[in-house]
């Protein structure tokens, strides 16, 4: 009997675990891990017209790994935060997604009010 009870309490905790967001796997904040999927932006933001592939795929992991409100609200406090501390033009933030074809669950820079977000 106590067996079976412990075999349904690690199923039921393995299938809490797997909604977890996918970037908590690694024991980043999702900022963190955002920003390190970015950093291939930052050649685009500073120096180049075009982004690279490796930026694009960024961009796309981090916009895949905002499922819920709470996430792209957070997740947009956090690119927010260092797009201001890039101190780029934000034509560069507003231009990023359409030059890698996504659709981002929220318009980045560094005045973009997150609060605006829609749930």
């Amino acid at each position: 009997m106590r067996k079976s009870i412990l075999i349904a309490c690690v199923i039921a905790i393995t299938i809490l675990m797997s909604h977890l967001n996918v970037f908590t796997v690694h024991g980043l904040t999702p900022c963190e891990e955002a920003t390190n999927l970015l950093q291939p932006c930052l050649k685009y933001i500073w120096i180049e017209d075009t982004p690279s592939p490796d930026c694009c795929s960024g961009l796309d992991k981090v916009n895949k790994g905002v499922k819920t409100y709470d996430d792209r609200h957070d997740m947009c406090i956090c690119l927010s935060t260092e797009a201001a501390i890039t101190s780029a033009p934000q034509y560069k933030f507003d231009n990023l997604p359409k030059l890698c074809g996504i659709t981002l669950f929220a318009p980045v820079g560094p005045k973009f009010d997150c609060s605006s977000i829609k749930v």
